[in-house]
């Protein structure tokens, strides 16, 4: 195998850089590949841009020394888990880990700067992972596609509703309607796991028995049974759903806004568990 010596000493031999003072450095697809990153990959100190990926690395490490590290890919390797990027969580923007064998996303809530984040053809296939994303505020193009995932029905409003500030899922754009409607997904996968059906949770919240639910109703019953939900997100769902802006939401209101979403919910599978 490929050390992470040698594979710096090659490129240093076909660019002709030192590799000390390089931006961007490429280890990719050596020959023999690349079994491990170690501290090696510590004379990289002006390194803005890595790539390592299409070798065989099966753990992410030796990346404390790479202070200005802005994006690293690590794509069509062996990895299973995120340890050892907590070292850059400060400066890293861009992060290409597509085609490994990861399962668990326990360590991404660190990176804090990543803007792109590309996990495809990976082995995700439970929402308290991708729920994990919230905690990521700046994150704004995601590719996740090619994973177990993305075959639950709404998979696709329910990662809009979890990342607030994405713009592009799976190579696609984000709009904002979509976004409010995977929110009122969540909203209502909450509803389904805590009352049984959208009726009950109707019944619950409206206090005064009138059929019909205030924002202060609303409001109030999303408080008392503990759903994560901000004052803007409960004004904006009151909007999406009172259709005959009357400021309270009718039963039938209710049924029409979620109509199709909780049909084939997967209750088990909810995001609720670990979003926000």
């Amino acid at each position: 195998m490929t050390t992470i010596r040698q594979a710096i000493e090659k490129y240093e031999e076909k660019t002709g850089d030192d590799a000390g003072e390089a931006k961007n450095v490429m280890l990719c697809g050596q020959m023999p590949p690349i079994a491990k990153m170690d501290g090696n990959l510590g004379k990289l100190v002006s390194c803005e841009h890595l790539a390592i990926s299409s070798n065989n690395i099966e753990r992410i490490a030796g990346l404390k020394m790479l202070k200005r590290l802005k994006s690293l890919s690590l794509g069509r390797n062996q990895i299973k888990r995120l340890d050892g990027l907590e070292d850059v969580a400060g400066t890293l923007e861009q992060l290409w880990l597509s085609y490994n064998f990861i399962e668990k996303l326990l360590g991404i809530e660190k990176m804090k700067a990543v803007k792109t984040l590309y996990l495809s053809n990976n082995m995700i296939s439970s929402w308290n992972e991708v729920s994990r994303l919230a905690e990521l505020p700046c994150l704004e193009e995601l590719l996740l596609q090619g994973n177990p995932i993305c075959d639950v029905p709404h998979y696709r409003l329910q990662v809009a509703g979890i990342c607030p500030s994405l713009h592009k899922l799976d190579s696609a754009p984000v709009i904002e309607e979509e976004k409010q409607k995977g929110r009122n997904f969540l909203l209502a996968s909450q509803m389904v796991v805590r009352f049984g059906n959208l009726a009950g949770a109707f019944r619950k919240m409206d206090t005064n028995s009138d059929g019909s639910l205030s924002l202060a109703e609303i409001e109030g019953g999303i408080r008392d049974y503990g759903f994560a939900f901000e004052e803007d997100e409960l004004t904006a769902f009151l909007s999406h759903a009172d259709t005959d802006k009357d400021g309270k939401v009718q039963y039938e209101e209710l049924i029409s806004n979620f109509e199709g979403l909780t049909t084939d919910m997967k209750v088990p599978g909810s995001p609720l568990a670990g979003a926000r």
